[in-house]
């Protein structure tokens, strides 16, 4: 008896675990999570690792590499030209004054405008 007393808890326990967590909610979850912001921060420093070779002097980020050839243009502020412009010179499909740029950005263009946006909005910070 006891053992069925038992079971049968435990039954009720996962029913209920079942019924508050849900396939169909985690999977619902997930979807607000992909469609909410992305954190272009995050994406530049753990994700993609920009900071690698770029600094961004108003967030109190430096870059990592202490080799003079590698590293980039400081970046924050106001990030000039059209999403497609930068996503073509980060992604090495094109050029800027003669220059590539030395690591191809693997992201996707979601990915990509959040750090543009994320850098655009640090000049009203500055």
């Amino acid at each position: 008896m006891k053992k069925l007393l038992t079971l049968a808890t435990i039954a009720l326990a996962v029913v209920f675990a079942a019924s508050i967590i849900s396939p169909s909610t985690v999977a619902e979850e997930a979807a607000e999570m992909a469609a909410g912001e992305l954190d272009g921060k995050a994406l530049f420093t753990d994700t993609h690792k920009c900071n690698m070779c770029h600094a961004v002097p108003v967030a109190e980020i430096a870059a990592k590499t202490k080799n003079e050839k590698m590293k980039g243009a400081d970046l924050g502020g106001k990030v000039e030209g059209e999403l497609a412009e930068i996503a073509a010179y980060v992604r090495k499909e094109a050029d800027i004054d003669g220059k590539t740029h030395k690591k191809p950005f693997k992201g996707t263009d979601e990915e990509l405008q959040a750090i543009i946006d994320w850098l655009g909005s640090l000049e009203a910070q500055e």
